[in-house]
């Protein structure tokens, strides 16, 4: 999350320009700062891997986009129904 981080502040130095153009609070832009000094690193399984997984405990399972946002792509929303007995 640390290069995330410095990727950000490379990208938008100006913290009040950016508000300016997006409209976003500063509280919510300093959000990331959070990141800064982390340790933590994220990872996710690929959605075939959750599905099938899933598959063990519901009868019914898929994925569906949640937007039409950059990057929405990747992150769908898991839909799981008629779990198993």
């Amino acid at each position: 999350m640390t290069r995330i981080f410095e990727q950000f502040e490379a990208i938008f130095p100006d913290r009040v320009e950016l508000s300016a153009r997006t409209g976003w609070d500063l509280p919510v832009i300093g959000t990331i700062d959070v990141y800064g000094n982390s340790s933590a690193i994220y990872s996710f399984a690929p959605a075939d891997a959750v599905i099938g997984e899933a598959h063990a405990f519901f009868d019914n399972v898929g994925v569906v986009p949640t937007g039409t946002y950059g990057l929405a792509e990747r992150c769908p929303l898991l839909v799981l129904r008629s779990p198993r007995r």
